[in-house]
């Protein structure tokens, strides 16, 4: 029995030591000494800040947001370098986490690194900036993928380093064309992109008064081009089938949106 209660009480100290060292890691040593005794009171009960006995990133981001103890502005416009390391799907990976960064606002990063090693990406990208970015808003961003950050290490105010899970991954905004059989979709800033699963055929029509140059392409699950359909001649409709394997479908206009300024709708078969 008592050695039950030992075994027990050790454990503990070890997940609060944990949780303790990731806290840390977010605010930097000094926000985290100077909050400490806040910082027991926010997290008295562990339990809540666990999901499948991993660390939430989002509930402690969310609660030290909420309590004004994760300090994001810097003292002016400074550099700051941020890495992200993904276990999986690189293409798919620096596709979502570019969309996502312009999401936030960041569209003039700088790439300072690209390394994919056994099907695992390190992308460090520079920003100038005068406040990091919220990793609530990036955490909640990454979930809307089906993706979740499982750790972040901070070095000082200019140095912001993630670790993300991919696993499971889909591409950010993507139309759900999985769900159902029929989208009617609206006029776009960029190409639609839409998800699939075993669709067969696919028939794009585009709406009143447009015709449109199709720049179709289709994907697998890891963003790997593996069909492609241009046409430079001017369409109302079109039909195709859908290659094997096809998990997203680009649609675009081989000259300008503004062709199909009015939208485009898909239906599968």
């Amino acid at each position: 029995m008592i050695r039950k209660l030992i075994l027990l009480v050790t454990l503990s100290v070890m997940l609060s030591a944990n949780l303790d060292t990731k806290i840390k890691d977010l605010l930097g040593p000094s926000d985290y000494n100077t909050h400490k005794n806040l910082i027991n009171h926010i997290f008295s009960n562990e339990d809540n800040f666990y999901t499948n006995n991993q660390i939430n990133y989002t509930r402690i981001i969310q609660e030290l947001e909420n309590n004004g103890v994760l300090k994001l502005n810097l003292p002016s416009t400074q550099n700051v370098t941020i890495t992200f390391n993904v276990n999986k799907y690189p293409k798919k990976s620096i596709k979502n986490l570019t969309d996502i960064l312009k999401t936030l606002g960041q569209h003039n990063f700088v790439i300072k690194e690209e390394i994919i090693v056994d099907n695992n990406l390190r992308w460090t990208i520079q920003i100038k900036t005068a406040a990091a970015i919220s990793p609530l808003r990036l955490s909640q961003e990454l979930q809307s993928t089906n993706c979740s950050i499982v750790d972040i290490k901070r070095e000082g105010n200019y140095n912001w380093n993630y670790s993300i899970d991919a696993n499971n991954s889909s591409i950010y905004r993507a139309e759900d064309l999985i769900n159902s059989k029929q989208l009617s979709l609206k006029k776009t800033t960029k190409p639609y992109m839409i998800k699939v699963n075993d669709a067969k055929v696919i028939t794009m029509k585009s709406g009143s008064g447009n015709l449109w140059y199709p720049s179709i392409v289709f994907y697998d699950n890891a963003l790997n081009i593996i069909g492609v359909y241009e046409e430079n001649s001017l369409h109302k409709s079109l039909k195709l089938e859908v290659p094997n394997n096809t998990k997203y479908i680009k649609i675009d206009d081989l000259h300008t949106l503004a062709n199909i300024k009015q939208g485009l709708n898909i239906t599968k078969e």
